[in-house]
């Protein structure tokens, strides 16, 4: 009782504060004020690590200097960042077309991404962007990549590799390491001299340069990047990147790129998924796999440790056969919403792909998206103050 009494004080107290704080700022002109300028940085941090990213963005610096400095901090904006992780959302694409998924409301809503970013997304992490394009410069195949901040709308674009063409728009994808907070780009390039594949990363910075990952613990043929030209979305997790091999219904291979000290692993799926359908499924800051299917019961493995390559059964999903949409079509799952006890599904109804998001505790379901014949790509996204 004591700790709700105090804790209702304090939200009203930060509450009056950040009251008096707009109010004072709307009557001196936006000029800083002094008693926005006597609280402590940890009260206003506090204060500010409440708001949305947008709004600090936009605005925290026209209310007060010390909200701006705060806000741009490189501490704030790593505590900003897992303090809202929670508050994802899903990016949808279509074509150009993108939409957002409110985790928790699961209401979908246009965006302005298709129009302020040209390009396809190719992969989201801690609030960056990754997309490509069809280079304007180039007759071939070649594919521009850049990054971008929706929040900050800052924009980079990446160097080509030299020598080298891309294979597949889905070989790519981005990683922000949280060790060090460096992002990393991974793609897949192939040597046109010699016919040879290989990953490449680049770090964001001053000296941007794309290197070649010569790292493996596990022999070259068993992790030849020629067999990951598959048209399954890559994966970026806490930092490692995950793909599937292009035969995935018979092979339970997996291969994982830790981006942090750039080495490749070769992981097996549970073996309880041999001779089933599978996926990999992103859970935050996790990966899971999940078998898939018609009338399946769906299990959850999440990989406990990616050096020793040991999955762990977190949760068995029985969809209620009294949901018609659901029965007897083939569903894939697509996003995992732990925190939620959601889950976000890809349901095969004929030619038509329909989009479900399934409230396992309360056992409901409500159609998300319809599309008849088209291909889509979801990420998983947070909007974020992050720089590169």
């Amino acid at each position: 009782m004591h700790v709700t009494i105090l804790s209702y004080h304090r939200d009203m107290a930060q509450s009056r504060i950040t009251e008096k704080a707009t109010v004072s700022s709307c009557s001196e002109g936006g000029e800083d004020s002094s008693s926005l300028d006597s609280l402590p940085n940890d009260v206003v941090a506090g204060i500010l690590l409440r708001l949305p990213a947008q709004f600090l963005h936009n605005s925290a610096s026209n209310v007060s200097r010390k909200w701006g400095e705060i806000s741009e901090s490189q501490c704030f904006i790593n505590s900003h960042l897992h303090t809202h992780l929670s508050e994802c959302e899903f990016l949808i694409q279509d074509g150009n077309k993108v939409q957002s998924l409110n985790a928790r409301d699961l209401k979908l809503e246009e965006t302005d991404l298709g129009t302020k970013f040209h390009g396809r997304i190719r992969g989201s992490s801690d609030g960056v962007l990754l997309f490509n394009n069809k280079s304007s410069s180039s007759s071939s195949s070649v594919m521009d990549l850049y990054v971008a901040n929706p929040v900050t709308m800052q924009i980079l674009k990446l160097p080509n590799l030299k020598s080298t063409c891309m294979i597949s728009s889905h070989c790519n994808n981005i990683a922000r390491v949280s060790s060090t907070g460096e992002i990393k780009v991974l793609r897949l390039g192939r040597d046109s001299l010699i016919g040879m594949y290989n990953w490449y990363v680049l770090t964001l910075g001053k000296e941007m340069h794309w290197r070649k990952i010569t790292n493996n613990n596990v022999a070259n043929k068993e992790c030849d990047p020629a067999s990951y030209l598959s048209y399954v979305q890559s994966l970026s997790v806490d930092g490692v990147v995950y793909w599937t091999n292009s035969s995935w219904i018979t092979d339970r291979s997996v291969l994982a790129v830790d981006l942090c000290h750039e080495t490749t692993y070769l992981l097996k799926v549970p073996g309880e998924c041999h001779g089933q359908y599978w996926t990999l499924v992103q859970m935050g800051k996790e990966i899971c796999c999940m078998n898939c299917g018609k009338d399946v019961e769906m299990k959850v493995w999440k990989l406990n440790g990616l050096h020793r390559n040991e999955w762990i059964l977190v949760k068995s999903i029985r969809i209620p056969s009294e949901i018609s949409l659901l029965r007897g079509n083939f569903c894939v799952p697509l996003i995992w919403l732990d925190y939620l006890d959601v889950l976000v599904l890809s349901v095969y109804v004929g030619i038509r792909n329909v989009v479900v998001a399934y409230n396992v505790n309360k056992r409901e379901f409500r159609v998300l998206k319809i599309d008849d014949g088209a291909r889509h790509t979801i990420f998983l996204h947070t909007n974020s103050l992050i720089r590169f």
